[in-house]
């Protein structure tokens, strides 16, 4: 690849969800990438809103990443039953 050229989008998919893995590791959040010419566009189910942060953090940082677009919530609390 040439300096300059861009990165295919199979790669920075790779690339997002590696990162998508290890910050929702554990955490119950369902989460989907697609990347359309650099443009990431996140879907799915977070637990908390903080997850929303981290995750788009480390969006920011993955070479080839042209935009974010964040379409996911955050689920609703589980009722607890007494």
């Amino acid at each position: 690849m040439a300096f300059g050229s861009p990165i295919p989008d199979k790669t920075v998919l790779r690339s997002v969800t590696q990162a998508l893995t290890t910050k929702s590791a554990g955490s119950g959040a369902k989460i989907t990438a697609v990347v359309s010419s650099g443009t990431v566009t996140l879907s799915g189910m977070l637990v908390q809103e903080t997850q929303r942060r981290m995750i788009l953090s480390a969006m920011g940082v993955i070479s080839g990443v042209k935009r974010v677009i964040d379409t996911m919530s955050v689920a609703p609390p589980k009722k607890r039953e007494f």
